[in-house]
């Protein structure tokens, strides 16, 4: 007579199956997961080595048209970028803001772009008729704000 229990029943085989595919799936999500998310991290460090890069560019330009018409950069692998920016002055003298956009086509026609705004002091890009006039501007509020610090007077109004 056979010994019917010296071997593993079809059911038994199943349920191994199903735990060792579940894991199986487990395991190559986890494993997908880390791939793009390496992928991510490598994308945004080189992304700020680009920006890195474009503004180290921009504020080599001492010209303000050359600053706001950009220029071309190698990415390497076959892909390029194009930067450009929006430069407006403020009411402090040789301050100005600054909308950087930086522009990537890949090898395979891909395009994306980011931007970023910032503040940047720049005294070659500043009209002398237009800082005369800031400073002078900017002298008589520091003036009024002390007259008003003199008489009990707070920046917000009375203490």
């Amino acid at each position: 007579m056979k010994d019917r229990d010296s071997g593993f029943t079809l059911i038994e085989v199943l349920i191994a199956m199903l735990i060792f595919g579940t894991a199986s799936a487990v395991l190559v999500a986890a494993y997908i997961n880390i791939l793009t998310n390496f992928e991510r991290s490598r994308l945004v460090a080189n992304l700020e080595e680009e920006l890195a890069y474009v503004r180290q560019e921009l504020q080599l330009r001492s010209d303000l048209d050359e600053a706001v018409e950009g220029g071309e950069f190698d990415l390497g692998n076959g892909a390029t970028g194009i930067w450009f920016s929006e430069i407006e002055p403020t009411e402090i003298p040789n301050l100005f803001r600054v909308r950087l956009r930086v522009e990537r086509v890949d090898e395979k026609g891909g395009k994306s772009s980011e931007e970023e705004q910032f503040f940047l002091l720049r005294p070659t890009w500043a009209d002398p008729d237009e800082n005369d006039r800031l400073r002078e501007d900017l002298q008589e509020r520091m003036t009024d704000f002390r007259e008003d610090q003199q008489w009990g007077w707070g920046y917000f109004g009375s203490r």
